[in-house]
């Protein structure tokens, strides 16, 4: 009685074998890594391209008085969702200097017709690049910087005023 024995495994079979699931786990691996999902749980935050270059345009016809910047996925008081705010900053020594007497006097109830005349310009004109604006959770702010803080002049949101426009009258 014999028994069928198994031939032996040729080895150089073997060995091809091996180097060629070898060679395929790192091609495998390489296009893994290569290829990965990137998702996100959050929603896709507009970009606000044209009302920048519009307020831009508006705020520095002489010259670089204001720098704008777009900050998205920002959580205040303004809103309970997360929303882009876009910052037009004063950034001209000289303005900011007329722009702070202005504001003050209106806050105090003591400004001249121009004076009102200035911040509802302002006012104005951010009021109405909200209005473009792709939701009612992102804001328009126009602020000054006094000291180490900003002081918001206008802030419009698409379909409200966040600071109330001064009544010129």
């Amino acid at each position: 009685m014999h028994r069928k024995y198994r031939e032996p495994i040729n080895k150089k079979y073997l060995i091809i074998s091996l180097v060629a699931v070898l060679i395929f786990a790192t091609v495998l691996s390489i296009f893994t890594f290569k290829t990965s999902i990137q998702t996100t749980d959050k929603a896709p935050t507009p970009e606000y391209k044209a009302i920048r270059k519009s307020l831009d345009h508006k705020f520095n016809q002489n010259g670089k008085v204001v720098t704008i910047k777009e900050d998205h996925n920002i959580n205040d008081d303004t809103s309970k969702h997360p929303h882009t705010v876009i910052v037009v900053r004063l950034t001209d020594k000289q303005t900011q200097k007329y722009l702070k007497t202005s504001f003050e006097a209106v806050q105090n109830n003591q400004a001249t017709d121009d004076q009102k005349d200035y911040i509802r310009a302002l006012q104005n004109i951010v009021a109405n690049q909200a209005k473009k604006l792709d939701n009612n959770y992102d804001v328009i702010q126009f602020v000054y910087k006094d000291g180490k803080s900003f002081i918001p002049v206008a802030s419009s949101q698409k379909n409200r005023n966040l600071i109330k426009l001064v009544s010129t009258k």
